[in-house]
């Protein structure tokens, strides 16, 4: 519906067919294209070095909470976002009025590094880096490690990560098609849009699981990765990029739910374990029953619980670490819209440090909910 991003999609889409995969970065922006349109400096397209130089960045950065549900705080930062997501183009549809039907996928998140100089294009261009949770890491997060260490390292657990797309997502074609009974393209209509047919595409991404040979690549290559670094103490150096992120508050932990338990000091397993205890009793309490997309996620060691079983069984050999992160996103995507406090969290989710942060920030939510169901609250 915006002129210049069909403009972007198009030029995109121009590139030879060979050249790779067809990336673009999104980032939320509050208001979307009206406060862009605003010409207000907080809403245009910073690098994370700019964001951090900016003195009135914490200026809109308050808790707010609803008459409804008091006792749980939302921080909103009314601004643009500096961390992102990359997505990838993976089909695209002309309509007959103009606009492009698109569908793409997620794929990692990034921070903005450098906004482009050059801007005589009708949109926003820039270089960023992507950014791994904690778990990812391949050095000891607790040392004082110089970013010269890190960012070979983080190159190749970068590497590592897309490696395993190709099992993680099928990439769906648009059910529509591209070209008309002359052979022509089909500029598709209003009416012609099959409205169901796309539903069954959303909201969750599945997995290829016939693709156990890129699996196994993805495996042996990660296994090549180095795990450590055996770093010389700090003396100086520059503080890697994660810890600077951290330290300016560029990434956060979610906020905190009063009334449930505090788990922070537990890892990845032992939140996972949690949150698919919780996840039951939110499933029993509400009668709602797990997308199949969910439910491939159950490790296999808790085949006890009392959900049933998906049609398409993850491979033993996928890594729990990705399976724990697809978790931490899907699982608070479940109930963003079922209750005030939790709609609009989507950036705050984007902008976690780690996977154990999100798992432990839905554990809560969760288990605020199965409280509420069950009549816990005085």
């Amino acid at each position: 519906h915006e002129p210049k991003y069909t403009h972007m999609f198009e030029s995109i889409m121009s590139s030879p067919s060979g050249s790779g995969p067809r990336y673009f970065g999104h980032l939320h922006c509050p208001g979307g294209t009206k406060s862009i349109r605003s010409g207000e400096e907080r809403y245009t397209l910073k690098s994370y070095d700019q964001e951090l130089e900016d003195e009135s960045r914490f200026d809109n950065f308050n808790s707010t909470s609803t008459l409804m549900m008091p006792d749980i705080r939302t921080p909103t930062v009314d601004r643009s976002a500096v961390v992102g997501c990359l997505c990838e183009i993976l089909d695209l549809r002309r309509m007959e009025d103009g606009r492009l039907m698109i569908l793409t996928q997620a794929l990692e998140r990034f921070v903005v590094s450098e906004v482009a100089s050059d801007q005589k294009r009708l949109y926003d261009v820039a270089n960023v880096q992507i950014l791994l949770d904690e778990e990812e890491l391949p050095w000891d997060q607790s040392k004082e490690i110089d970013e010269n260490f890190c960012k070979p390292l983080r190159g190749k657990a970068v590497k590592s990560s897309f490696r395993y797309h190709k099992y993680e997502y099928d990439r769906p074609t648009l059910p529509v098609s591209d070209s008309n009974v002359m052979g022509g393209e089909n500029y598709v209509t209003q009416d012609e849009v099959p409205l169901v047919k796309i539903s069954e595409l959303l909201p969750f991404s599945k997995y290829n699981v016939d693709a156990s040979s890129s699996l196994d690549d993805a495996n042996e290559k990660a296994i090549g990765m180095i795990e450590s670094v055996d770093a010389a103490s700090f003396e100086g150096g520059e503080l890697p990029l994660e810890r600077i992120l951290w330290n300016g508050g560029i990434v956060w932990n979610p906020p905190s739910v009063t009334q449930v338990v505090r788990r922070d000091n537990l890892n990845c397993d032992q939140l996972e374990t949690l949150l698919w205890l919780s996840l039951e009793d939110f499933s029993r309490a509400s009668g709602f029953v797990l997308p199949e997309e969910v439910r491939q996620l159950v490790p296999p060691e808790m085949d006890y619980l009392d959900i049933p079983r998906p049609e398409r069984i993850l491979s033993s050999r996928y890594p729990k670490t990705r399976r724990q992160k697809r978790l931490s996103y899907l699982a608070p995507a479940l109930i963003e819209n079922l209750e005030h406090p939790f709609i609009g969290l989507r950036q705050v989710w984007l902008n976690c440090p780690s996977i154990a942060a999100r798992l432990n920030g839905a554990l809560e939510r969760y288990d605020y909910l199965n409280n509420k169901m069950l009549g816990r609250f005085e």
